[in-house]
This record gives C-alpha cells, structure tokens and sequence, in this order.
C-alpha cells in the first residue's frame, strides 16, 4: 500500500451496521430494527461519495473482524481498520499509518453525514495545498470532515462526541502552529430532531442513496406529525446580563422553542459559556446586526425562525401564538410593541403611534419578527448593515404572502429613551428614518444611532 505524495486520500471511518449498535438516541423512540435500517441507509449515502471520489479512498472499519466486510464496501479502496481506544486514539493510529505509506493530504469524514456535497470534498482538499488542515463543522458543535495535510497533534484528550468538539479541535490545531481553512456547516444525523430536519436540508438532493434515505424516512414518519418547529435568533454585542434574562425566558415558556441561536457581535468566552449553559447554540460574527442576524438564519433548522433582540422580553405564550399564526397560513408576522417598565401616558402614547407605523409600513426588529423559513429565503433575509437592516426583509416578506402583527406584545427597553429623553429620542429616530429613506447609507446613520452603542439588541 503506497500513496502517491499529491493525491488527496478520502478515510472514510464508519461501523458495520448491526442489530442493537449506533443511532441509540434515534432508537429509543423508532426502535432497535428502525435504528438498525438507518444507520445502512447513512453508510449508503457516505459509500455513494466514496465510489465516486477520484482519488484513493480508505475505509476504517471499527473493528479488524470487520475487515472483509469493508473490503466489499468499496472493491478499489485499502482498508485500515481501527484499533481500541477512543475516536482521537484510533483516528491518529488510521493518520500514522496512511502517512506512513506516503499520504499526505487526508481527508476524514464518518457514515452519518449525508449532507456533504462532492463540490464540499473538493473543496477541502482545495483548502489542504494552502492550509494545514480543514474542517467543515456540523451544527451541534462537531465536526463533518476534518482533514489536514500534515500529521494531527495529540487528539486523545479531546472532548470527542460533545458540542465542545469543534471548538477544543480548532484551538488545538491552533496551539500546534497549523494553518486552518472552514468551509460551510453542514448536519450530522444523531438524534430524532435530526432526523426531523433532514428532508428539509437534503430536499432536492437526486443522489440516489439520499433518495432512497429521505424516502425511508417519510415512510418511518410517526402518523402524529411533528409540532412545527421554532429555531429563534439573537444577535447581541456586550449586553450579556439582558441575554441573560432573555435565555432564561426562553427555557421558562410554557411551549418552549426548539433552538436557540446567539450571534455574538464579537468574540467572547463568557457569552459562549453562558450559552452552553442555558442549551444555545453560539455564533460569532461582527459587530454589525445585519450580518449578525443573516449568519444565524443561515444556521437555523426549524421551520419558523423567529428572530429576538437580547433586551426584548416576549409574552410567556409567544411559541404558541407563533405557530398558531403561521398555521393560519400567515407567512410571518410580528408583536405588538409595548415599553417595558412601569406604565406612564407618554409611553402609551409612543407606543400607539409606533404600533400604527408598523402596520402601515415597516415593524422593526425590536417588535420580534418572524417568518416560515421558506419565506424568509424567498425575501432575500436581512440587509448586512449595522441599522435598518430589517426594511428591505419585511417588504420581502409582504410580497410572499400574509404579514400580520400577533395579538400579543413584546416588551421592548426603554433605556434608549430614558436615557436619551422621550422626546429628543422619537424625534432623532424619525430624522434616521427619513434620512434612510433619503439614501443615506446605514453605515454613515449607525454612528448617529448611538455613538456609544453597547449591545446587539434595540
């Protein structure tokens, strides 16, 4: 077994399927059979990309029992099985050996990943003769291919199989000196929410495997169809204590959301860490709310994505009224808009005026936007600009159908106007919103927004 020094080597690691092995958490709720015929079906989709892979392939086996068996999978590739140990042991035991017979850029991917494209694997390999290594990350944290042209540093005692992988596999490479390329997230298949999402993310996919895949999985579908789905985003900057109690708002509903998405304006370790604890999905990006939002609805799985300011505070029944309203075949709507805080005329008074401008024209983000997914995508989503970014989404919006407020409020912080002065604050958002209108670039009106601006949120 020798490899040729320029060619990228696809590893593929995977288990033979057995009765009682894999896909526990998918089995507990189909059952063992059930679990069983998914995890053939996986292997298909990751064979299907294996065969077609022009240069060589190595199959992994689990286990070296099952070497035959994987010497059938794929008639042109060598087969190295793995030794005892967990996944980062028995990966650099697989690497040592390839590297050993000459490869040099390797590719790793498992059986469970039926999103990857061939243009994403090409794609890694492409990154591999500018980069160290290359990793395409999975949406719960992991990784769906990682690849890397020089040997792996030590991997034995990283957090394998948790929502901390991806993260503690990039520092690490970081640490080692490597140069490192990220292509586009994609999807493993672990749980029943993933199953639930995956004719939604491989819709239109014609390889046969997948085909095949997304037909077993309509014909497993439960008769009770699954609750639609909310996948809610928060951009934020800073302003952590108001996220704070917005998570836990979330996590306190009644009819609780399915994903949680905090888009971070920069990075920072202490809002990763408040996420994880509160079960959110993190995100960084720039400061800049526009992109903030746009990342975090590229990221979103559920069906509806509802998108919040970290200062918001949304009525404890907003899930149900959400689905309700979309169920009625709205394609998305908004809350009422109500100042938090204690109860004052001027206030009322604001909020009726703003209340009458968002139906006539455009609710902004404070007033919790949300949409059916396919309608966000059909409006082209939010502008990447640092204000206004939400103006050319609900006109988008309008156009794809039914765009109505809920009958509910969300409370939105006053601390802009108290701050500012009621008046002197209406007034200065009025002038913005001309000037907009206007053509002035929202970049130029961000800096008059709020010099001192300090959150993702308002």
């Amino acid at each position: 077994m020798i490899f040729a020094s320029d060619s990228s080597i696809l590893v593929v690691f995977c288990r033979r399927p057995t009765l009682g092995t894999g896909k526990q958490r998918i089995a507990a709720e189909l059952g063992q059979q059930a679990a069983l015929e998914l995890s053939e079906l996986l292997l298909a989709t990751t064979l299907e990309d294996a065969r077609a892979w022009p240069d060589p392939v190595v199959i992994a086996p689990a286990s070296i029992e099952d070497s035959d068996w994987a010497r059938d999978l794929v008639p042109a590739a060598h087969v190295i099985p793995q030794v005892d140990g967990n996944l980062g042991e028995r990966l650099a035991t697989v690497d040592h050996r390839i590297r050993g017979a000459g490869g040099r850029q390797l590719l790793y991917i498992g059986s469970d990943a039926p999103a990857l494209k061939s243009a994403q694997l090409r794609a890694a390999a492409a990154a591999l003769t500018n980069a160290d290594c290359v990793f395409i990350p999975a949406r719960d944290g992991g990784v769906t291919l990682m690849g890397a042209a020089r040997p792996w540093p030590e991997l034995a005692d990283l957090p394998w199989g948790t929502a901390e992988l991806g993260r503690a596999l990039k520092r690490r490479c970081e640490e080692a000196g490597f140069t490192m390329a990220a292509l586009a997230e994609s999807f493993d298949i672990d749980t029943p929410r993933d199953l639930a999402d995956a004719p939604r993310l491989l819709r239109n996919d014609a390889r046969p495997a997948r085909v095949k895949l997304l037909k077993w999985i309509a014909d497993t579908e439960p008769a009770d169809q699954p609750e639609i789905s909310i996948s809610v985003v928060i951009p934020v900057y800073r302003d952590l204590a108001a996220l704070e109690n917005l998570l836990d708002t979330l996590h306190a509903m009644p009819a609780p959301v399915d994903e949680i998405i905090v888009v971070d304006g920069e990075e920072n370790d202490t809002c990763r860490t408040l996420c994880e604890q509160h079960a959110a999905r993190y995100l960084a990006a720039g400061p800049c709310r526009g992109e903030q939002l746009r990342l975090g609805a590229d990221c979103a799985c559920g069906d509806i994505t509802w998108f919040l300011h970290a200062d918001s505070a949304p009525p404890a029944d907003a899930p149900e009224l959400i689905r309700q309203h979309i169920e009625a075949g709205y394609a998305g709507g908004y809350f009422q808009f109500r100042f938090q805080g204690g109860r004052r005329w001027y206030k009322q008074l604001l909020e009726r005026a703003i209340n009458l401008r968002a139906s006539a024209g455009i609710p902004y983000g404070d007033q919790g936007l949300f949409c059916r997914r396919d309608a966000y995508q059909a409006a082209g989503g939010f502008a990447a600009t640092p204000l206004f970014e939400e103006v050319g989404f609900v006109r988008g919006l309008r156009q794809q159908g039914r765009f109505a407020p809920v009958n509910a409020s969300i409370g939105v912080s006053p601390r802009r106007w108290e701050r500012d002065g009621w008046l002197r604050r209406s007034i200065h958002n009025r002038w913005l919103a001309i000037a907009f209108m206007l053509g002035v670039a929202p970049e130029r009106l961000v800096r008059r927004y709020d010099a001192t601006r300090d959150t993702g949120g308002g």
